[in-house]
């Protein structure tokens, strides 16, 4: 084969999620419509893949499919019984024939260790995130769940061939979740709203992806918002029905605009439209989070989760809320799991760090981890950095450590102007309220997106019983609740 390895799907389930239908709908349009699905060599029929540039042409030659008469078809069809890769033994053992883009090296300050990119966890298999999730799951936190939900099937109303298949690519490359992807989908919903202007779930896919680009790629923040802004209320202009667009400019207002009332909203507008919202769940959730409400973000966690059980990325936002609302031990077994299911993945190590400084604080696993993060990401300047914050902690314990924290970001930061939020934090972590303080208020003025995650930022916990915290607090539109 000499296609890229990028344009290959192994798989009846990874075929099924790029044409958004179901295995046993894909296994009778093998038969009925020619699907085009190859198969391994001597390997029989468990082992298939698909080429995307085969899929593609055959969507585009098919035109529109009404998925009402799909869904009629697929209940009257008793051909095959559906199965995915962990019911077939032999598709199960099959050798992977992709591999996933690497994530290119970004720095982070401390507190985005624990707060940003939650959302970039690799994938793992579904099993280990049901067994994982049940280790995190009590009748508490559980809400009142209709098992007969199902997801809602999203119709397509694009007129122009083509451009259904186009937005259904763009959506599989979304989920892959890597720098590599999201510019492929960005790409395909692009295309899709050039032959089709007035095909507003393009423009609602064209906003989730600005909103991920941000955290995966070297796009700026400003620029990345901006886009998303922008897109999602084009997509609400044309289609004011369209749940994910709501979720994705709450998602703005909240972490970008500050806009507190604002992305609730949207948010509980986006859940309105599709109470079957995977997205719209999610996304309040991490907002909940970051605003401190953890047994409300659990909650919206936990619906997204049952709604789509294989997300690592529902998953581990999960862990994060549960580790900072003091089930620290919990938080660390579900992502022991998903380290040990798929060692690659930075993201468990950054959240396993940040968690580690939830009081009382176990530092020694926080180096550990920040390293393990930074050498996965191939971040040498950040290794460089933890490698003089363990000898300083190894010869003068956490005062020292977090004082070569400061003195490095003087040294990078030498203007009074220009104070940052990891000084900020470590001035925190070492005691020091009033230059911490200090710095919040300018970080405050200048409008620095680090400033959304001071309600939940392990290291602030100390300043936040300080009753100078509530006004910096009420100025980056958070509701501060000592």
């Amino acid at each position: 084969m000499t296609a890229p390895k990028n344009d290959i799907l192994q798989g009846w389930k990874d075929i099924a999620a790029y044409v958004a239908r179901d295995v046993r709908t894909v296994k009778r349009w093998e038969k009925q419509r020619g699907l085009p699905v190859r198969r391994m060599p001597g390997a029989g029929r468990a082992n298939v893949y698909a080429l995307i540039p085969d899929l593609d042409s055959w969507l585009s030659s098919t035109g529109p499919i009404d998925p009402e008469a799909e869904n009629q078809s697929d209940s009257t069809d008793t051909d095959e019984p559906e199965t995915d890769a962990h019911a077939d033994p032999e598709e199960a053992a099959a050798p992977p024939i992709a591999e996933s883009a690497a994530a290119p090296v970004k720095h982070y300050r401390p507190w985005m260790y624990v707060v940003a990119g939650v959302l970039c966890v690799g994938a793992i298999t579904a099993v280990a995130l049901v067994r994982a999730h049940r280790h995190s799951q009590s009748a508490a936190d559980i809400p009142p769940f209709n098992p007969t939900q199902t997801v809602r099937t999203v119709k397509y109303s694009s007129k122009v061939a083509g451009v259904d298949a186009l937005y259904l690519r763009g959506i599989y490359f979304y989920e892959q979740r890597t720098p590599d992807t999201l510019d492929r989908a960005l790409k395909c919903f692009q295309q899709a709203v050039d032959q089709d202007p007035g095909y507003a779930p393009a423009y609602a896919g064209m906003a989730q992806t600005y909103n991920l680009l941000r955290e995966y790629s070297m796009m700026p923040e400003a620029e990345a918002y901006a886009k998303a802004k922008v897109a999602a209320r084009r997509a609400i202009a044309l289609d004011p029905n369209l749940s994910e667009a709501h979720a994705s400019l709450g998602f703005v207002e909240f972490f970008w605009d500050w806009n507190v009332a604002g992305g609730e909203q949207e948010f509980q507008t986006a859940i309105a439209l599709d109470p079957n919202s995977a997205l719209a769940h999610h996304w309040y959730g991490s907002m909940l989070t970051h605003e401190g409400r953890y047994n409300e973000s659990l909650a919206q966690l936990d619906l997204a989760q049952r709604l789509q059980p294989t997300s690592t990325s529902i998953l581990s936002d999960r862990a994060f809320a549960l580790g900072l609302s003091g089930h620290r031990n919990e938080a660390a077994d579900i992502l022991q799991e998903v380290e040990n299911e798929d060692p690659s993945s930075p993201s468990p190590h950054r959240i396993l760090g940040g968690i580690s400084l939830v009081e009382p604080r176990d530092l020694p696993r926080y180096l550990d981890e920040m390293r393990r993060f930074a050498t996965l990401r191939h971040n040498t300047s950040q290794l460089r950095l933890l490698d003089e914050m363990d000898r300083a902690f190894r010869a003068g314990g956490a005062p020292a450590m977090w004082r070569a924290q400061l003195a490095n970001e003087e040294r990078l930061h030498p203007s009074p102007n220009d104070r940052t939020y990891n000084m900020a934090s470590a001035e925190a972590a070492m005691g020091d309220k009033d230059a911490c303080l200090r710095d919040l208020a300018q970080l405050a003025a200048r409008r620095d997106s680090g400033m959304i995650g001071i309600m939940i930022d392990p290291t602030m916990a100390n300043v936040r019983e300080d009753p100078r915290f509530g006004p910096i607090a009420a100025s980056v539109g958070l509701p501060f609740r000592h």
